[in-house]
């Protein structure tokens, strides 16, 4: 993904409710310098039930609904503030809505999708299925906003595993973060470990290992950010870091990879991962990976620093 990216797609319910989600797209936009592309889909007529065929009762209801619709765009955009300038277009279209923000995405060459989740993220399972959708089946990364976050950003948490899937997503996300987040925003790369049989008291050597790991990969991977990044280890799971945090303390945004062939159900990090999507309290940045610049597509200095090793310009030879 280009970090440079000029549209954010935003999918909206054009209600107040969707208000929260449509401003935190806003924000990201102005922040990034880009300009907003709402979009909104909906079930005409025709579908909802009834005979086949368009009649001219279902025309002029769809047509009605279509006006109808427009009017509440325009309301939302001028409730919300939203400049002329600002404005990279909007589109009322029919079709699933995941399917519908999936073609747009395309068709106005956003670099983020911006889209709310639903139902209480207190409640297991209840996680928005457009959100969900759009992430198994989008080419750029996804934003889930759950109500609205604080801004400018201020913390954010980068949950990784030390693999070449999780560097190559590591890196995507600190390129777009670069353009959304301040310098000095704390950022944290965390590393999930087994807790079991750790020890009170002093570190262990395996404890010292790997955070020393944890702190290499960042190194080899965190080019691009001026700030700082935090490095620590965890030994619960991310959600139950995530709602252990207090008030101001807690992370404003979780960056998550998403596999190329399987998309959310096969988040980094696994099961845990996806329970962070479905209940967590924080947004969740969806990053899907390069499927190009993975193993063997990658280049040869990125695959080197991904890996840990030297690069040195030269194809190595191996005897």
């Amino acid at each position: 993904m280009d970090a440079g990216f000029e549209t954010v797609l935003i999918g909206t319910s054009l209600d107040e409710a969707s208000d929260a989600v449509v401003i935190t797209g806003l924000e990201i936009a102005r922040a990034a310098g880009a300009r907003v592309f709402l979009a909104h889909a909906c079930q005409r007529p025709w579908e909802q039930g009834g005979g086949p065929g368009l009649t001219e009762d279902r025309l002029e209801r769809m047509l009605e609904m279509e006006e109808a619709l427009a009017g509440r765009m325009k309301e939302q955009i001028l409730r919300l503030g939203i400049g002329e300038e600002e404005l990279a277009g909007t589109a009322i279209e029919d079709g699933p809505a995941h399917w519908v923000l999936i073609d747009l995405a395309d068709h106005c060459e956003a670099g983020l999708i911006v889209v709310g989740a639903t139902g209480s993220p207190h409640r297991s399972g209840l996680f928005g299925s457009t959100a969900d959708r759009v992430i198994r089946h989008s080419t750029v990364p996804v934003l889930m906003a759950r109500d609205r976050p604080r801004a400018p950003l201020e913390r954010v948490l980068m949950p990784v595993d030390l693999t070449p899937l999780s560097a190559e997503v590591f890196r995507q996300g600190l390129s777009l973060l670069s353009r959304i987040v301040p310098d000095e925003a704390m950022l944290e790369a965390v590393m999930v470990r087994d807790g079991r049989g750790r020890q009170p008291g002093g570190p262990l050597a395996a404890e010292v290992t790997a955070l020393a790991d944890l702190e290499g990969f960042v190194e080899r991977n965190a080019v691009w950010r001026k700030g700082r990044i935090a490095t620590w280890l965890l030994y619960h799971g991310v959600e139950e870091e995530l709602w252990a945090q207090p008030g101001e303390w807690r992370s404003d945004l979780v960056v998550l990879g998403a596999d190329a062939r399987e998309g959310f159900e096969r988040l980094l990090l696994g099961r845990m991962a996806a329970d962070v999507v479905r209940q967590g309290p924080a947004s969740v940045l969806v990053i899907p990976p390069a499927p190009e610049r993975i193993h063997a597509g990658l280049p040869a200095e990125v695959g080197a620093a991904a890996e840990g090793r030297p690069y040195s310009g030269a194809a190595s030879t191996m005897r």
